[in-house]
């Protein structure tokens, strides 16, 4: 019989807590709306499709991109400069042709030593 007098004084003091800020809030209307409409557009300020949160990621992306395209001309410029000398270098072209294509002059021995890769 105690316990239920506290449980329905804790229910009413809950619901003049509830009451009390409904009470507040509704008094202080044009506050509450204001800051309503303030958290809606910070909100999506930070949140939206144009947001602070999708510049962040979009900033990334474009310095990640631009990092690759730095690369991507390094290696256009040394494959240009190869281009180049092979235009111009017969020493150039006979040592590619010697590496990748196993060409040989008239005379010439080629000795392959085989590694025992089982050891």
């Amino acid at each position: 019989m105690f316990s239920d007098f506290t449980v329905n004084m804790k229910t009413i003091k809950d619901d003049s807590f509830f009451k009390n800020i409904v009470r507040y809030i509704f008094h202080r209307r044009k506050f509450f709306l204001y800051l309503i409409v303030l958290l809606l557009i910070l909100s999506y300020a930070v949140f939206g499709k144009k947001g602070i949160l999708q510049r962040v990621e979009l900033e990334m992306e474009n310095r990640d991109l631009k990092e690759r395209l730095k690369t991507e001309q390094d290696k256009t410029i040394m494959l240009q400069k190869e281009i180049e000398d092979l235009k111009t270098s017969d020493k150039k072209i006979e040592k590619v042709a010697r590496e990748k294509y196993g060409m040989v002059k008239d005379g010439e021995e080629i000795y392959k030593i085989v590694t025992d890769s089982t050891k």
